[in-house]
């Protein structure tokens, strides 16, 4: 297992027959981690206090785009500047939502960039293993201590291992699954 300054990152991709498409990239590094969303214009970080933020970023290089994305920042906590306080990652006792988001999939082509490279090391959301009719993916991300993985099942039930991945390097481990939102 990798020391907590080890910097982790995976990006999660939507296969949508033979096209992949980039969602985000999750960067993880002394306990805190961030997401970042390709040309959004902003980020979400969860920091190693528990204090959990989305923050715009300042690229005069690449104008924002904005996409078609709906984030949470996890459990609601106590307010904190602009964001809010949780539970600090270090010692989790349980399962802990870090954040979650809603991409619609019907806009997939003319919203979200191509993924061309390598798609190793990627948590690929394939489309083809969603119900027909699914029109709003909903992704998750938990810290999972590896001494209780129970409380993630006993949180999420019914959810398919293929469209779960876990990041196992770290401890608290992150997970990311996937499910089709009615």
């Amino acid at each position: 297992m990798g020391s907590v300054s080890d910097k982790i990152e995976f990006r999660v991709l939507i296969k949508d027959g033979d096209s992949y498409y980039y969602i985000l990239k999750v960067e993880h590094h002394d306990l805190e981690t961030l997401c970042f969303f390709p040309d959004a214009g902003f980020h979400f970080t969860e920091h190693q206090s528990g204090e959990a933020h989305i923050q715009a970023e300042r690229n005069e290089e690449r104008p924002a785009k904005g996409i078609p994305i709906v984030i949470t920042t996890g459990s609601a906590g106590q307010p904190c500047g602009s964001g809010f306080r949780h539970e600090a990652p270090k010692d989790l006792g349980v399962a802990y939502l870090i954040t979650d988001f809603l991409v619609p999939l019907d806009s997939l082509d003319s919203e979200f960039r191509k993924y061309h490279r390598n798609v190793v090391e990627c948590f690929i959301i394939d489309r083809a293993l969603l119900p027909d009719n699914t029109s709003l993916v909903h992704i998750e991300l938990w810290y999972v201590p590896s001494r209780n993985k129970a409380s993630f099942w006993f949180n999420n039930k019914d959810i398919s291992e293929r469209l779960l991945y876990r990041v196992t390097q770290c401890e608290p481990q992150i997970w990311a699954f996937a499910e089709h939102f009615d």
